[in-house]
């Protein structure tokens, strides 16, 4: 089919205008009654009308002399108005378009033609304007002229009057009482003209239900509503190509056949309909003119066939060269005409603006972008609520063609649904919606993230959330970076390296070669052999999206915006969780690190699920590296830490892989406390030497000891210096003596030995069989931990009595930058660079319950990083 000059160069004469008639240069198609008619298809409206029309004038048989053609805007019904026009003014040239078309005319070549535009000359009195074209005077009078005025100016002669408008020159008349005469005259006329061949009447209205509509109705009269929709496309192809009704319609069937089968392979459709519909439709598809002919006009939109015209003939100016066929895939939403015409379906604009923009953002990643949004956008403009936009099957038919996959679709169409934020997809329909869709936003906004900065959010994952605790660990990258990244961690403290994935072995020779302290570098890897962290797809799909909704939820402002992103970010960050902790966990044990990778020896010791560094911790300190672990270790070579100081051999042990790891920092020092209570060894120390007992020096004192060979006789130990007074600061305190306030006695008699249960000294409660137990709460990195886990050991013991607590807090800080930065009662005044070790004692005797301990523990110093401790005997019924 070859598409008309016009059509092409988007010159296509949409709208008839009566009016141009009068136009004197013949520019105007209206005045060319030789290319008029040749634009003109023979519809079945038009058919009736000629045959009507020569019923009247050539048969004796009763005929109605009343034409009302009833329509909205753009049905045709000027169009009809000017070819009837023609075809009485110009008889012989409208004879070739009759005979081409087997049409048969037989009507008065000398009837007087009056014609009127109403919209464009008005007239209070219609008769006034009839009267004039006559040549006759017209009748003075208070109400229109009778009929017998009439026939007197008509005489013997036929009229055919033809009023374009009507409806609108009868509603423009204010006067009241002059629109009820000029309805008054059309009635008459129009009564006349059923009983007169003299007056013949044709005249357009928008719809029988106002006047002059409602008044015409009521005589017999040829009625054209413009409703026949294979009227309405063949008229639209006639309009458009020039070879419509001329072209060998087989030529066509091998492309519609080739569609419907392949369509028919993917969706349920009626092939023998279809394919009915496709052979009158073609080029275009039978759900393209549905939409246009039908959905459009029923929203309100195009003005019918004078807006599908324009629509579909800027289409067809798109891609005619391009297209074997034309559905609503191929309208164009980056031509600016189709997007004017379209915002008659949604005047502000913005849907038609959010469909581009996610057809715009999807390009690179839909091939089939530019078809899958103009076609859902089209069904979501023109769609009810009922069904608003397309179904999958009614999409396969307007994109799916011999040279699109089948495959391509699904994939385009899946990427709609995951990235466009503003398609939906809800109970098999998809479609456009202002509102935007979160899941989509933040899919698509992570794609522009990379999988560097999804590995980034991984790893800050594992040490915040699921480790908790953030210094002293990071996650293997590379063994440069990591050797690098640990030289600047504290070497005195254990230093944690998840790997994210095994290892090989070589990676594990090469992190440890050279390191200081390497007994110190704890190696995690996790259960699964198979488990990649930084690779793992759906990991890093699920950390990007974290990302994006966590981002996209701090640009909002809306709540309930807000609240999906969170949601999104919860659930995502969620599943990372998961998923990482399924993966298990276990810790590189060394047994041998040789020379080279070949002698090296591992055991990989599995450790919590839940990954936590205080649970990991206690994994390390009761099952893998216990005191007694420790203990025995030393004593299998005692006799080469003999004659050492303790913190050289706290050192080695630090520094040897396959050694015991200490990961608690009085690990070593406990040991060898409890082989000197053993009298395994002995400790040397300025403030005197021990044997068989633990010695009474703090961590600092015990680090400078010396280990020797036991000894059988405790030497006399020296008495501590009396400390100073906090009052007046001497050794021997000279402060007045005051009494208590109290008890009122000087010195105080006071007791805090009372009994918690009595709440008397010395205790009457019943005498019960009780057994002492020691219980030792080991190192932990808070107030909070050292009490939960404190509370947690005392659970065991109901109603059990504390009688002697000891608390321990230790800490160590290398390389301070400036040591006012450190509380004043651990530094005093000095500031500066440089290190700090402190170690507080407290004890309390007495008898406490448990919540009084846990008291005890909250009121306890805090210092950031340092460990605690304690060191409890419970009395406990047997």
């Amino acid at each position: 089919m070859t598409p008309r000059p016009e059509t092409i160069s988007s010159e296509i004469e949409g709208i008839i205008d009566i009016a141009n008639l009068k136009d004197e240069t013949k520019t105007k198609l209206e005045a060319r009654p030789k290319n008029f008619l040749d634009l003109t298809y023979p519809t079945t409206d038009i058919s009736k009308v000629i045959e009507h029309i020569t019923l009247r004038f050539a048969s004796s048989k009763t005929s109605s002399g009343l034409f009302l053609f009833e329509g909205l805007k753009g049905s045709g019904k000027s169009h009809l108005l000017l070819l009837i026009c023609h075809l009485f003014q110009h008889p012989e040239i409208a004879q070739a378009w009759l005979s081409k078309n087997s049409l048969t005319w037989n009507a008065p070549k000398d009837a007087v033609i009056i014609i009127n535009k109403f919209t464009d000359d008005p007239h209070d009195s219609i008769w006034n304007m009839i009267f004039q074209s006559l040549g006759s005077p017209i009748p003075m009078g208070k109400t229109h002229p009778k009929l017998s005025d009439f026939q007197k100016a008509l005489g013997d002669r036929k009229v055919i009057l033809i009023f374009d408008e009507l409806e609108q020159g009868i509603k423009v008349i204010s006067d009241p009482a002059i629109q009820a005469q000029n309805i008054a005259f059309l009635q008459m006329l129009s009564e006349f003209s059923n009983r007169s061949r003299q007056v013949t009447l044709f005249a357009s209205i928008y719809s029988d239900r106002v006047e002059p509509g409602s008044t015409l109705k009521r005589v017999p009269r040829c009625v054209v509503q413009f409703d026949n929709t294979k009227d309405q496309n063949n008229i639209i192809l006639h309009r458009l190509f020039n070879n419509y009704r001329d072209f060998d319609k087989s030529r066509i069937i091998p492309v519609i056949e080739s569609h419907i089968q392949i369509w028919g392979k993917h969706a349920s459709i009626e092939k023998d309909e279809i394919k009915t519909r496709f052979n009158d439709t073609y080029p275009f598809s039978p759900s393209l003119l549905d939409i246009i002919l039908k959905k459009i006009p029923a929203r309100g939109g195009f003005q019918n066939v004078r807006g599908a015209l324009a629509f579909l003939g800027n289409l067809v100016r798109l891609t005619h060269s391009s297209h074997d066929i034309i559905t609503p895939a191929g309208v164009s939403l980056e031509d600016k005409a189709t997007t004017i015409m379209l915002k008659d379906l949604d005047p502000s604009g913005d849907l038609i603006n959010k469909a581009s923009e996610n057809m715009e953002d999807l390009l690179s990643k839909a091939s089939l972008a530019k078809k899958i949004a103009p076609a859902v956008l089209l069904y979501t403009l023109t769609g009810t609520s009922g069904s608003i936009g397309a179904s999958r099957d009614q999409l396969i038919q307007d994109i799916i063609s011999p040279s699109i996959d089948i495959n391509t679709f699904e994939q385009s169409l899946m990427a709609f649904q995951k990235y466009a934020s503003y398609f939906w997809h809800q109970e098999g329909r998809y479609y456009f919606d202002l509102e935007e869709n979160p899941e989509a936003k933040v899919e698509f906004k992570s794609i522009s993230y990379s999988d560097g900065l999804a590995r980034e959010k991984l790893y800050d994952l594992l040490k915040i959330e699921i480790f908790k605790e953030t210094d002293n660990v990071t996650v293997f990258e590379s063994v440069e970076t990591v050797k690098e990244i640990l030289k600047q961690f504290d070497k005195t403290r254990p230093r944690y390296v998840f790997t994210g994935r095994r290892l090989t072995k070589e990676e594990r020779h090469s992190i440890y070669f050279g390191a200081d302290y390497r007994n110190l570098i704890l190696l995690l890897e996790p259960k699964d052999d198979q488990f990649q962290l930084g690779n793992d797809k759906d990991l890093l799909k699920w950390a990007k999206r974290v990302i994006a909704a966590k981002t996209l939820a701090g640009n909002t402002k809306k709540s309930s915006r807000l609240a999906e992103y969170e949601r999104i970010a919860r659930t995502d960050q969620s599943c990372i969780i998961d998923r990482i902790k399924k993966a298990g966990l276990v810790f590189v044990g060394w047994e041998i690190y040789g020379s080279s990778v070949l002698e090296d020896r591992i055991e990989l010791e599995l450790l919590p699920s839940d990954f936590l560094k205080d649970k990991v911790l206690e994994k390390l300190n009761n099952d893998y590296f216990p005191m007694l672990t420790f203990r025995e270790h030393l004593e299998g070579r005692i006799d080469e830490i003999k004659n050492r100081l303790v913190k050289e051999v706290d050192a080695e042990y630090r520094a040897t892989l396959g050694f015991p790891v200490p990961t608690n920092i009085r690990a070593v020092s406990n040991a060898i406390r409890d082989l000197c209570k053993d009298a395994i060894i002995g400790i040397q120390h300025s403030t005197g030497n021990y044997c068989k007992i633990n010695p009474p020096l703090n961590e600092t004192e015990i680090f400078n000891a010396k280990i020797s060979p036991p000894f059988e006789t405790l030497q006399p130990q020296p008495k501590p210096p009396s400390a100073e007074c906090p009052k007046c600061g001497l050794r021997s305190c000279k402060c007045i003596p005051e009494s208590c306030p109290g008890c009122g006695q000087t010195p105080c008699e006071c007791s805090d030995t009372s009994c918690p249960l009595c709440q008397q000294d010395p205790c009457i409660c019943p005498k019960l069989k009780t057994k002492e137990l020691q219980l030792k709460i080991p190192p932990q990195n808070s107030i909070g931990s050292l009490r939960q886990e404190t509370a947690f050991r005392l659970q065991e013991y109901e109603q059990s009595i504390s009688t002697n607590v000891s608390y321990q807090i230790f800490y160590q800080k290398k390389d301070i930058g400036d040591l006012s930065t450190l509380p004043t009662g651990l530094r005093g005044s000095l500031s500066g660079q440089g290190d700090l070790t402190a170690e507080i004692y407290i004890t309390k005797a007495g008898r406490f319950t448990k919540s009084q301990i846990e008291q005890q523990i909250e009121a306890l110093p805090a210092l950031a990083g340092a460990e605690y401790s304690a060191e409890l005997a419970v009395e406990v019924k047997i």
